[in-house]
């Protein structure tokens, strides 16, 4: 029998080859599947190395609870969050604003999405500019951020009429945040646009969207038992695949659950934390405890004097929600600016927070720098879990 020899040989070297060539390809598109249309930069994975180690980098269970912790894959995960609003930032300062969050321990950012900027007339859409939601969320994602969304379609926001669009008021017979038919066929309409570009920037679809919120705040107007599911089936039936939240101060927070979402509280004082411990207790059973607003200041209103709280509280109850085990997110972390007149009976909405309106880092001694030595200890701890792949079942 012939000794083989690929200088003998020299159709079945170009085979292999080919061969070689046709697997790598094959194998590079089953490592690297295309991320979504969105995608303007092209259909490569993001690099997630600075969230989630290696090891967790092709896995897609996505954000989950398991008794008192949220789970990111298999891994206890604590949301340590801030607030920026891409449409109260130039586009030219999106990133240093998002590298100032990411610098100061948080993991997180969070971001209400505008319906009345982005459907300033009826049927005619906009989100080019400085009302580019994916490139935000993108940039957010590159920066190594997980993002919540928060839709709406109100989103208070201290913005003229809540986000929605004026135009609305057209009907003489409008009943907002109802299930109305001339209101639902109009968020319907809204939402058909909006979560075309959503969908693909979540998380089980390679994106860094870990989770959605369901309106804003409703337990403080529950005009329609209807409306909340009614918002929820919305996101659902459009593609929103990851866990749904809500968002209701303490008074409210009864008042504002779905069936299947998870209730989340907002507050400023450590007397309010009581809430975050009996309340949610009581509704959701033992269920990971969230604030998904923590008010670093407030805003001011025409005419009205300057909130300031003062810094030493802000370090205290943020302490001890961290030590408490719940996740966080800081409203704001940056205020911005209101452009346009957006802000209705409101004129500043900055917040007190840790980076100005002129993208300035707030110098406090305590809250500035002992604050931040909580996020970051809180951060550490986070990712030496993260590091240890779990043995649990799921």
């Amino acid at each position: 029998m012939p000794k083989w020899s690929l200088r003998r040989r020299p159709g079945r070297t170009l085979g292999l080859l080919l061969l070689l060539v046709l697997s790598f390809l094959v194998l590079r598109r089953y490592l690297n599947p295309k991320v979504g249309s969105c995608d303007r930069e092209g259909a490569l994975r993001l690099n997630w190395t600075s969230v989630l180690p290696l090891w967790l980098q092709r896995q897609r269970l996505g954000l989950r609870t398991k008794g008192p912790n949220f789970m990111l894959e298999d891994s206890t995960f604590q949301i340590l969050g801030g607030s920026i609003h891409y449409f109260r930032v130039p586009r030219e300062y999106w990133r240093d604003r998002l590298l100032k969050l990411k610098a100061c321990g948080l993991n997180t950012l969070t971001t209400y999405v505008p319906w009345n900027l982005h459907e300033p007339e009826r049927g005619k859409f906009d989100f080019s500019g400085n009302l580019d939601l994916e490139a935000f969320i993108w940039l957010a994602a590159k920066i190594g951020l997980w993002v919540i969304l928060r839709p709406g379609p109100y989103i208070c926001s201290e913005i003229d009429l809540g986000g929605l669009p004026s135009w609305l008021l057209q009907d003489p017979d409008m009943k907002l945040r109802t299930t109305y038919p001339g209101f639902t066929k109009a968020v319907d309409l809204y939402f058909d646009h909006l979560m075309s570009r959503v969908v693909p920037l979540q998380y089980k679809h390679g994106g860094p969207i870990i989770a959605v919120q369901v309106e804003n705040e409703y337990g403080s107007y529950n005009g329609d038992h209807a409306y909340m599911p009614y918002i929820k089936k919305a996101l659902e039936d459009r593609g929103i695949i990851e866990m749904l939240l809500t968002s209701d101060n303490k008074d409210g927070l009864e008042k504002g659950v779905v069936d299947g979402v998870l209730a989340t509280i907002n507050l400023q004082s450590q007397q309010e934390l009581v809430a975050l411990n009996s309340i949610l207790l009581s509704i959701q059973g033992i269920q990971p405890k969230m604030v998904m607003e923590y008010w670093t200041g407030w805003f001011d209103s025409w005419g009205g004097s300057h909130n300031i709280l003062d810094s030493s509280e802000v370090l205290q109850t943020v302490s001890a929600i961290i030590k408490d085990g719940s996740s966080i997110n800081l409203y704001m972390f940056h205020g911005g600016t209101n452009f346009g007149f957006i802000n209705g009976a409101m004129h500043f909405g900055d917040y007190k927070a840790d980076v100005t309106s002129y993208g300035k880092l707030r110098c406090y001694i305590d809250r500035g720098w002992r604050l931040h030595c909580q996020i970051h200890q809180a951060s550490r701890t986070l990712w030496n879990l993260l590091r240890r792949p779990s043995t649990s079942s799921t």
